[in-house]
C-alpha cells in the first residue's frame, strides 16, 4: 500500500471475492467522473446532492478532481471487469474551514448502481478516515437524507462512535467521531 497522499493506493477484498483498488483521485480523472455520473440513478444521485442532478459542470468536475489532499481528500474505488479497471465509486473529506485548528471535515460518498451493496463504501470510508487521523482530524460529518438507509447503515457499522441530529426536516446530520 503506497500511502503517500496524492499517489495512494491500496488493494482491498470485497464482500464476494473480487478486488477492488483504491487511488488517490487525479486532475487527469475528469471524463472517469463525467462518465460515472451516467451510472447513477436519480434517486442516487439526490442521495448524493441531496439535489437533483444529471451532469456536473465543469466548475464541479474541476473541484472534485483537483484536489491538494490537505483540505480535500478524494480517493477513487475500481473493481476489476473483463481485465480492465472500472470506476465504481468515490469517497471524499474537504475540511469545514482551512484554518490551522481545523479538526473536522465533511465526507461524502457515491458508488455505482451495480456495485452498491458489495462494501465499497465502506471500504472507501475506512481509507478515508485512515487518512483523516494521520492528518489529525477528530471528526467527519455528513448531511445524509433520512430515507437513504444504505449511508446511514455504512455508518452505523463502520465502528466509529456516531452522533446523529436532525439537521433540517428530512436531514440528518452525522458526526463520525475518529479519535
Amino acid at each position: 500500500m503506497n500511502t503517500t497522499k496524492e499517489k495512494y493506493l491500496a488493494e482491498e477484498c470485497l464482500r464476494d471475492g473480487s478486488a477492488l483498488v483504491i487511488r488517490a483521485v487525479h486532475s487527469t480523472d475528469k471524463p472517469l467522473l463525467k462518465e460515472a455520473m451516467h451510472h447513477l440513478s436519480p434517486q442516487s444521485l439526490y442521495y448524493r446532492f441531496l439535489t437533483p442532478k444529471k451532469e456536473l459542470t465543469d466548475k464541479e468536475l474541476a473541484y472534485f478532481t483537483e484536489v491538494d489532499f490537505l483540505h480535500h481528500v478524494a480517493l477513487l474505488a475500481s473493481v476489476e471487469d473483463n481485465g480492465h479497471l472500472v470506476p465504481a465509486g468515490v469517497g471524499r473529506y474537504v475540511m469545514a474551514d482551512s484554518g490551522p485548528t481545523t479538526k473536522r471535515a465533511e465526507v461524502a460518498f457515491a458508488v455505482g448502481e451495480e456495485y452498491q451493496g458489495r462494501g465499497i463504501g465502506t471500504l472507501l470510508l475506512k481509507h478515508l478516515t485512515k487518512i483523516g487521523r494521520e492528518a489529525g482530524l477528530e471528526a467527519f460529518t455528513a448531511l445524509v437524507l433520512c430515507e437513504n438507509r444504505k449511508m446511514l447503515e455504512v455508518f452505523r457499522n463502520c465502528g466509529l462512535a456516531m452522533e446523529t441530529k436532525m439537521d433540517s426536516p428530512g436531514v440528518l446530520k452525522v458526526v463520525l467521531l475518529l479519535k
